[in-house]
């Protein structure tokens, strides 16, 4: 007991500081209200203090426990990136699918840190691919934040490449972000090349921010320079004058007829059956060139 009390007793200076940050968000555990039923339990989770999560477990905390807006220790041990607090607290019973008022779940969350390791885990216990809120989903994240394997693996477990959500597809979030390899990936793995945001596609998101790589990437997977957003723009009006962008925007010109063949090919396998591309028995060499290699 007298070794419990010791190890529990480092939570006085923690706690005693007040301000922590959540999400990139600041919040006061001891205040009344949203964080008032923050835990050790949650704080040894994203810390990722394993040896403490354990002791506190054992002791009978419960792996369940949250906060009045949902937030786990499970959450917090994947937004910390810490694979074996994330590992003990499901060992331990914890739900991989809970979901905050904000809609992020422990796979949202793990997406986020970027860890695919603790993307696995969370897959292998049939967490839910979908978010429960418009304004998330792990998919998004991960494309956001060009954490690669992390959408390669949400890609290989049956995620939608194509989800719209209010802020658009991920490929839209990864052109905005500039995270070339993310838009490369997604392309790649089946993604709509002209399904964006509403009536602005990934082109105009990609020629908005001046990312001239992105904007070439599109263009050799068959974006349409032609498409005209909400106010009537097509994406070339969307450049800086004199823009690598806009000079490259301004010399293409319509695609070659092996590039549409490849283009209408892998537009009528759709996402989930580019894989397959095995069965169609093509020459390597057109094979290598339906999948961009």
């Amino acid at each position: 007991m007298a070794a419990v009390l010791t190890e529990l007793g480092c939570w006085s200076h923690s706690w005693g500081r007040g301000i922590h940050v959540h999400q990139q968000r600041i919040y006061n555990p001891l205040m009344d209200g949203l964080w008032s039923d923050w835990t050790p339990l949650h704080e040894a989770a994203l810390q990722g203090r394993l040896l403490l999560l354990r002791r506190l477990l054992s002791q009978g905390f419960s792996v369940c426990v949250s906060t009045v807006n949902g937030v786990t220790p499970l959450h917090e041990a994947c937004a910390g990136g810490h694979f074996s607090c994330a590992k003990t607290l499901l060992e331990y019973g914890a739900d991989a699918n809970a979901v905050t008022i904000d809609g992020a779940t422990p796979l949202l969350n793990a997406c986020c840190s970027g860890s695919p390791a603790l993307v696995n885990l969370i897959l292998k216990q049939n967490s839910a691919h979908h978010p429960a809120h418009s304004l998330a989903s792990p998919i998004h994240e991960a494309a956001k934040r060009g954490h690669v394997a992390c959408v390669e693996l949400l890609l290989a477990h049956g995620v939608d490449a194509d989800l719209e959500l209010d802020t658009g597809t991920p490929l839209y979030s990864a052109c905005e972000a500039q995270r070339t390899d993310c838009v490369h990936t997604l392309l790649l793995l089946g993604a709509d090349v002209n399904r964006g945001r509403g009536l602005d596609t990934p082109l105009h998101a990609a020629a908005r921010v001046g990312g001239v790589r992105e904007v070439s990437l599109l263009l050799q997977h068959g974006a349409d320079g032609n498409c005209r957003n909400s106010e009537g723009k097509r994406a070339v009006e969307l450049t800086q004058q004199h823009s690598p962008e806009r000079l490259l925007l301004q010399a293409t010109g319509p695609c070659s007829l092996s590039q549409l063949s490849r283009l209408c090919i892998r537009r009528s396998l759709g996402q989930h059956r580019l894989s397959k591309t095995h069965t169609l028995y093509l020459p390597h060499t057109l094979h290598n060139y339906l999948l961009y290699r």
